[in-house]
């Protein structure tokens, strides 16, 4: 019997989130774009020589300044290091101090390829590649997606199918990414090591200029990335299948797709902007082979291609070697190939005029009409969740920095404005920029209406009589953390952050610079504005807001409504559309040959010769120790018994970073599962002296920011030498986390007053914020599923194994969203509420009943930083706190058993039974499956090595993705194992795989393939010793973003980690044995409770239960 956990997508508030199609913006000012450097030689450049570059290139070669671009500190010698006979200087260099780094663009000579050198202060930052070529689409067919993704399946020095992949399995890459956007398609990688990175370029530009993707003999290739048809187990049933069919199926499924589909085919007709770089699933099957070529043909060419190269000046020199080599040999390529070809060449032959047929136009504004539809979105119901939502398209020209600061500030102010239950959108990544206002969670379609009018009504009022001056400080402070803060908002590495941005600019031929440059023209706005007796800022604001909001009739009203239909229609429609296609019977053999080869293909595999092309490292090319965070701790600082971490980074724009815990180990457990809903209401809640809407006020006036969250983790334990153990699950560390941040030239002050006013002083008896807080949390916690289902599924499995797992899942799983729903019941029921809001009073005195040393006060930053802020957190820790109310110390817990361990345990076994091994399944209105398996392989107490690390690690980047990549290719979009240092739990995931029947198969035959390579070899196989360096180069890891660093650092201090205990990890990953991996391959065959976990929906899943439930049982 199956116990079945159902999601069920309901209503409530709504975060803002920033859509990732495109961006905004407008003013009907045209300013003359200015370029990049100031005093330097016009003599630097022949006039020859600058109009060669500018007829290949299609850039403008400059050499006067932005106003806002100064030569500052850094290392001005450090540009005078980068060079390359190939390449000579289209805009001169210099140091540019906004970015914080040397710049220079550069034009390779004879290819127009045209570069931009970026050499920051900060030496510490991962070197990254990164190429952009301008794609713009002219159908739905998903062409961009899909050639994206066929130049890394194999290319002429590397003909192995997926030499990229097959790099990073053994490589030290902290980074490596590849994207479509409607206009342009990028690659991009990273990494701390410089043999490494000249590897990775090698083999990700040979297939990006050297790709198999043309050859006949290559044909599977476009079955594999485009589509195909499949016969079923009966042989004779057809049905479609392709990675981009695959995942244009999945995408349908999201509200958020819905509505940037119906916004930008909408407001975009006859332009590019209006179809879809993945493609819809209806236009990819008119998709063929030939128009994948000539989409390659036609676009990736030296002449259309953008180059960054960012790093130290060795990193640059190396960038710059490898794209003149493999160029070079392109350009030769070519240059026979138009010989033989009577000398035609192919973009002549294609009747392509590079630069100027990729270049993307503008939609003029006044050929945009007003449109107003009803959009249906999928779900599990149809009376719940409406959405209203309102999109301008800003500009039809480019907009000048003031303009576009003014937008960020707008953008900002109406969020404060409009309040919390609104989301909004600021699209900029394209030219042409798009808002989005609206409200989700409405109840009926008639609300939707409502909402139109309220949104409408309050821009104009906006409009006509400005902004609050407290609204107009707030989006101030947040549009300067936005230009200041040098954090990437997804963690990856800050030369990555940088290309995405300068694209935005340098793919429609203006200055790249103009991306990183924005903060003198804010300063100059920000200080008319702050001026009263100065009207001239407000007036511009109020003016853009008149033309690009108010009175702007290129406008999508998009009113969207669940519906439980669409995912059956879905599948209806792949069933009619195989039973209703004409295709002649020479058409249908064709495909179906093509598919026969991919499967030849994936059944051969990879020849040894041509496997041994792939560069590999080898351990003396690593470094001998792994770097370690600065980190300075003081214990009993300031004469307090509180604890503080300070932590000092090359570069932070002086910004500082701050975590704060609190120690809450005094709460009953029976109140665990509150503290989710309590973080929202220390925050949300508000004081008896101040609202909630103060409260948030002066957070976003004087910080970054400021959340709260619950924190359990296992303390470490470790062996006499060292080496990890698998925790006991005895020993835990739970602690509310206080994240914030604050300009440190300012004092601070405000942010530790903050600190202190929301963790003693709220009130958080409130019943109606609890609704509401609940309400949310669980309404996006189920809407996070659909997107991130892997992220549940692994977390589900995990808290099987151990206490302080269980705990986090209860906390930020699927649980929250199932017990999140029950307290809300209880907390509207009248005869609850009394009872609910005691237990919010006792949890809340719990944890205000502490011991000073149950406190601990992280600070990251720059040197100024640190020194700025110490004031401040000096009268915070003297002054501030209140006295401790509890007289004791907190113990040791590495050594004591945490007081949660006996009921927590208990509970834990209560809702989860290992025996009967029973599937977790999360319903959700899916054409694919995220699903996951995980087991034990350690008993508390035992040695977990690194070396078993590295032996998981070749599990998953040759087992798995071989067989869900290259061998039965299942479409999965990522498939990975991972082994939990605290627990020792695998975890074998798949990410919209669309047949969990196959997945189980592959995840059950790791054994076995494991034992099998090292059957009759002496020492570990080749792609073995890879996965070792992969491992290592896992632990090492990035450079870190300051405020990653204060977390890992106050993590690393929480769970009592050690540096002798990190170096034995690598250590023994570094120097893993084949008896190491026997190890390994033994445990898996015998390992322990077994589980499943799936995010799918009710009809995938009917064939596949059973299958999941044997497979179980059997292990």
């Amino acid at each position: 019997m199956f116990a079945v956990l159902v999601v069920i997508i309901l209503v409530g508030a709504i975060h803002a989130i920033l859509s990732s199609r495109g961006g905004l913006g407008g003013s009907d000012a045209v300013v003359e774009q200015p370029a990049l450097f100031e005093g330097t030689s016009e003599g630097s450049i022949v006039e020859s020589e600058r109009a060669n570059i500018e007829s290949k290139s299609g850039i403008s070669v400059h050499n006067d300044i932005p106003q806002d671009t100064t030569f500052g500190k850094g290392d001005h010698g450090a540009q005078a290091l980068v060079g390359h006979p190939a390449f000579i200087e289209v805009l001169n260099h210099g140091h540019v101090e906004k970015s914080r780094a040397n710049i220079q663009m550069m034009s390779h000579t004879t290819s127009g390829l045209s570069i931009m050198t970026v050499v920051p202060d900060d030496s510490t930052q991962d070197a990254t590649f990164g190429i952009s070529f301008r794609t713009p689409l002219s159908d739905n067919r998903g062409l961009a997606t899909i050639t994206e993704n066929a130049v890394k399946a194999g290319s002429k020095t590397y003909p192995v199918r997926d030499p990229i992949d097959r790099l990073l399995a053994g490589s030290l890459q902290t980074h490596l990414e590849t994207w479509s956007e409607v206009d342009r398609t990028s690659f991009t990688l990273a990494s701390r090591n410089l043999k490494d990175f000249k590897n990775s370029m090698a083999v990700m530009l040979d297939g990006i200029f050297h790709p198999l993707l043309g050859e006949a003999r290559h044909e599977w290739i476009y079955r594999r990335e485009g589509w195909r048809l499949e016969t079923k187990d009966d042989q004779t049933t057809l049905y479609i299948s392709g990675n981009a069919y695959n995942r244009a199926r999945a995408a349908q499924m999201f509200p958020d797709v819905a509505l940037d589909d119906f916004v930008y085919s909408r407001l975009f007709k006859g332009h590019t902007y209006r179809y879809n770089p993945k493609g819809l699933w209806n236009e990819i099957l008119s998709g063929a082979r030939e128009h994948m070529i000539k989409f390659y043909n036609s676009y990736y060419q030296p002449s259309n291609g953008r180059v960054f190269c960012y790093g130290a000046p060795k990193y640059i020199n190396a960038c710059l070697d490898v794209v003149d080599e493999v160029v070079t040999r392109m350009l030769n390529d070519q240059a026979k190939k138009t010989e033989e070809n009577g000398g035609v060449s192919v973009l002549e032959e294609l009747g392509v005029s590079l630069p100027e047929d990729s270049k993307v136009g503008f939609k003029m504004l006044n050929t945009i009409s007003s449109v107003e539809e009803r959009v249906a979105y999928p779900s599990f119901e149809e009376t719940f969740d409406f959405r209203l939502s309102i999109s301008w398209v800003l500009n039809d020209k480019p907009m000048d920095q003031r303009t576009e600061v003014a937008w960020y500030l707008i953008y900002e102010m109406l969020i404060g404005s409009f309040g919390g239950d609104h989301v909004s959108y600021l699209n900029t990544d394209l030219q042409q920029w798009v808002m989005t206002m609206g409200v989700n969670g409405l109840a009926s379609e008639a609300a939707a209406g409502e909402a139109r009018t309220n949104i409408t009504n309050m821009l104009d009022e906006l409009s006509q009589n400005g902004f609050d001056r407290e609204v107009m400080a707030v989006g101030l402070n947040k549009v300067e953390f936005m230009l200041r803060d040098m954090n990437s908002p997804d963690g990856s590495p800050q030369g990555v952050e940088m290309f995405k941005k300068v694209m935005c600019k340098w793919n429609y031929d203006l200055d790249p610079t103009l991306a990183l440059t924005h903060l003198e023209e804010f300063k100059s706005l920000r200080a008319q504005l702050e001026d009263p007796d100065n009207v001239e800022g407000m007036e511009f604001i109020l003016e853009l807001m008149t033309i690009g909001l108010s009175d702007n009739t290129a406008q999508a009203i998009a009113t969207l409504y669940p519906s439980a239909e669409m995912q059956s229609t879905a599948e209806r429609n792949e069933i009619a559309w195989l039973k209703e296609s004409d295709w002649d019977k020479i058409t249908r053999t064709g495909i179906m040959r093509q598919t026969a080869e991919l499967h030849r293909v994936q059944q051969e595999g990879d020849s040894a010769l041509d496997i041994a092309t792939i560069p590999r490292l080898s351990p003396e090319d690593l470094p001998k120790e792994a770097s370690e965070i600065p980190t300075k701790v003081t214990e009993g600082v300031f004469g307090s018994d509180l604890t503080m971490i300070e932590n000092t980074v090359p570069d932070s724009n002086n910004i500082a970073y701050v975590d704060f815990t609190i120690d809450i180990s005094n709460m009953d457990f029976k109140d665990v599962i509150l503290l989710p809903l309590m973080c929202y209401l220390l925050v949300c809640a508000g004081t008896e002296r101040q609202s909630d809407v103060e409260i948030q006020q002066q957070i976003d006036l004087h910080t970054g920011g400021l959340t709260i969250e619950p924190l359990v983790e296992a303390v470490y334990e470790f062996q006499e030498d060292h080496g990890y153990k698998v925790a006991s699950g005895k020993h835990m560390i739970t602690k509310l986390l206080v994240r914030t941040s604050c300009f440190a030239e300012k004092g601070c002050a405000e942010l530790f007053h903050l600190i202190k006013t929301v963790i003693y002083d709220s009130v958080i008896d409130e019943r109606e914020k609890a609704t509401n807080i609940l309400d949310w949390i669980w309404y996006d916690t189920a809407q996070d599923i659909k997107r991130n289902g892997g992220m549940y599924t692994t977390q589900s499995m995990l808290s099987r194994y151990t206490l302080p797992e269980f705990i986090r899942e209860q906390w930020f799983g699927v649980t929250q969203v199932l017990k999140g729903f029950e307290l809300a019941e209880e907390v509207k029921d009248d005869s609850k509420w009394d009872q609910f809001a005691t237990r919010l009073l006792i949890a809340h005195d719990a944890i205000k009943r502490t011991h000073h040393s149950g406190l601990v006060l992280s600070i990251t930053g720059d040197e100024k930083a640190i020194k700025d802020i110490t004031d401040a957190a000096k009268i915070f820790v003297e002054d501030m706190l209140p006295p401790a109310a509890q007289r004791t110390p907190f113990p040791d817990f590495a050594k004591v058993e945490h007081p949660w361990v006996v009921d927590g345990n208990l509970v834990m076994h209560q809702e989860v039974d290992l025996v009967d091994q029973e599937p977790i399944v999360f319903w959700n209105p899916s054409l694919v499956h995220d699903f996951g398996m995980g087991g034990s392989l350690y008993q508390p107490g035992e040695h977990i090595s690194g070396a078993h690390m590295a032996a998981i690690q070749y599990v998953s980047n040759f087992f798995l993705k071989e067989k869900f990549r290259f061998s039965f290719n299942l479409g999965a979009s990522q498939v990975w194992a991972q082994l939990d240092l605290d627990s020792g739990v695998v975890i074998y995931q798949s990410e919209e795989t669309p047949i969990i029947s196959s997945t189980i198969e592959i995840f059950c035959n790791d054994a076995g393939w494991l034992q099998k390579q090292l059957e009759g070899q002496d020492n570990l196989p080749v792609e073995a010793q890879a996965a070792i360096i992969a491992s290592v180069g896992d632990i090492d890891g990035s450079s870190l973003q300051p405020d990653e660093i204060g977390r890992v650092a106050l993590l690393q201090y929480l769970k009592q980690d050690t540096k002798e205990g990190r170096q034995k990890w690598r250590e023994e990953a570094l120097h893993a044995t084949k008896e190491d991996f026997l190890f390994v391959a033994n445990r898996l065959a015998n390992w322990g409770g077994v589980s499943f976990s799936a995010v799918t929906n009710d009809r995938l899943m009917e064939h596949d239960e059973k299958l999941m439930a044997a497979a179980a049982h059997a292990m």
